[in-house]
């Protein structure tokens, strides 16, 4: 008998241990995709400003996310019209629902990304902007901006008829910001009288906001615009084409080939496959490369170019573009803002 209840204490004793063990053990970090994706396949989420259809930014991003889904065979999740209120909330929820690697596509989300990337250190954070990541799981992917910001530049300084010149782009964020000195540089580079004023509307989505600077502009005598500003800049565009008195105003696109918004009045656009850029960084994660730092793409790369002419430019001014294009590729045009 007292075998027995040396035994029987013992047993419980084992079983209390195992208990306390498995009780006690906590997991080393906040949930990600090897806790809820048993399955192994890749997930990825993103969240941007606009809409998927928004003919610009956010439909581009959008159009990456499904690029990511056909080449890795992933499950996407996409969330718009996000504001930069909104990111922090979104970006944590989709944290906790275990996708592995989750895409920012704005400048904007950078403070939301920074707090959300410390809660779940075993997920990774990339951000669509120039930004130098955190070196651990928060990182970007961005275009060397600068390139196409000093090349703009020089288109609108060689079609100017008024020497007047603007570049509006839809928020201040230091990449936007160096792409507006990179602008001016251009243009001061190939007409040093050319006057060039920069406006920053604070909004990518507010399509008056957009007209309203645009048609000021335009009443100033400015006949050369590039707008980067995504659905506010589509709807400068249209202000400026259905005012017949701006007959000589002239644009250049952005993101995608805007030709067919206003064709009498968009020069070129600036095309920033942006579906690529963002299908990089899920190749760098993929490969066990995403390292939270600043990954950028351009011209030699090419991942972004500008539309066809159609006309817009002489067969000679297209020409000089086009050498001045191939000087900035290969660094003989120094492009560092001033």
């Amino acid at each position: 008998m007292r075998i027995k209840s040396l035994l029987t204490n013992l047993l419980l004793a084992i079983a209390t241990l195992t208990l306390a063990i498995s009780c006690g053990t906590a997991p080393s970090d906040t949930p990600s995709a090897g806790d809820t994706n048993p399955d192994g396949r890749l997930r990825v989420a993103m969240i941007t400003t606009g809409s998927e259809s928004d003919g610009s930014w956010s439909q581009a991003g959008y159009e990456g996310l499904k690029l990511i889904e056909k080449t890795f065979n992933a499950e996407i999740a996409f969330s718009g019209f996000v504001n930069d209120g909104e990111g922090e909330e979104s970006l944590r929820q989709y944290a906790e629902e275990g996708y592995d690697f989750i895409i920012a596509q704005s400048g904007g989300y950078i403070e939301n990304a920074e707090t959300v990337a410390d809660e779940f250190p075993r997920t990774k954070f990339a951000i669509v902007t120039t930004y130098p990541g955190n070196n651990r799981n928060l990182g970007a992917v961005a275009f060397r901006s600068g390139e196409v910001g000093y090349l703009s530049g020089v288109l609108a300084a060689m079609t100017t008829e008024t020497n007047k010149v603007a570049y509006m782009v839809g928020h201040d964020y230091p990449v936007y910001q160096e792409e507006a000195a990179l602008f001016e540089k251009g243009v001061k580079e190939t007409n040093p009288d050319v006057e060039v004023v920069t406006e920053f509307l604070q909004t990518w989505t507010d399509g008056e906001r957009g007209k309203e600077v645009a048609l000021a502009l335009a009443e100033q005598g400015f006949d050369r615009f590039a707008i980067n500003a995504d659905e506010a800049g589509i709807e400068a565009i249209h202000a400026i084409a259905d005012d017949d008195t701006y007959n000589n105003v002239k644009v250049i696109g952005w993101t995608g080939d805007q030709y067919d918004i206003a064709p009498d009045h968009v020069i070129t656009s600036v095309l920033q496959d942006i579906p690529r850029l963002i299908l990089n960084a899920a190749d760098l994660f993929q490969q066990g490369r995403w390292e939270g730092k600043l990954y950028k793409f351009g011209l030699k790369e090419e991942i972004y170019g500008f539309a066809p002419f159609r006309g817009a430019l002489n067969p000679e001014d297209e020409a000089a573009f086009e050498d001045i294009k191939n000087k900035v590729m290969i660094g003989e045009i120094d492009i560092s803002p001033t």
